[in-house]
């Protein structure tokens, strides 16, 4: 029986690579820092984090799945890695010192995250343009944050994480352009 790809494994799910060349680097710090653990505390639950992007797919592809079953696959199988993100990034929150709490902390105001983060458009374009928008806000943030932190081994997992990011942007840009334009038909 053909069992579908880890999502860190960097190799195919069902004929689609959904992750970076490469085996992820250990999930290790130099040493605690709190300001680093609240940075990625950002990158863990706000409107902008991976548990927005976790959710955001899931969504979409229960959306998509009468539609469009191919990206409705390719939805899970990102949301998968996505998850890997997740847990890496609660790991190193814990090893900086910081509590991984599924809140973000928007202009130094502590606010916990929900499902008002979600983009709920219904048509494919409208949803694949906001998941590319995503995806590069993510890898641009990611790269910015491993070219300030002094700590190597943070700064190489972040650099993993916008790799991987690149990969979900490609994706999401083949289908755009595979996607017939549809108008967004909100539902309640």
């Amino acid at each position: 029986m053909n069992h579908p790809a880890s999502p860190s494994s960097g190799k195919p799910a069902g004929n689609l690579i959904v992750t970076s060349p490469g085996a992820y680097p250990p999930v290790a710090v130099e040493r605690p820092y709190l300001p680093y653990a609240r940075m990625l505390a950002q990158d863990l639950a706000s409107p902008q984090s991976e548990m927005t992007a976790i959710s955001q797919y899931m969504y979409q592809s229960w959306a998509a799945a009468s539609r469009a079953s191919e990206l409705a696959h390719a939805l899970r199988k990102i949301a998968q890695v996505e998850m890997h993100h997740l847990d890496i990034l609660g790991r190193l929150i814990v090893l900086l010192g910081g509590d991984p709490r599924f809140q973000g902390v928007p202009n130094n105001r502590r606010s916990a995250w929900s499902g008002h983060c979600l983009d709920y458009a219904q048509a494919l374009p409208a949803m694949l343009q906001s998941n590319i928008a995503a995806e590069q806000s993510a890898r641009n943030t990611y790269l910015a944050q491993a070219n300030m932190v002094r700590d190597s081994r943070l700064a190489a997992i972040l650099r993993k994480l916008a790799a991987d990011e690149d990969v979900h942007i490609g994706i999401f840009r083949d289908f755009l352009a595979r996607c017939p334009q549809e108008p967004d038909q909100p539902k309640e």
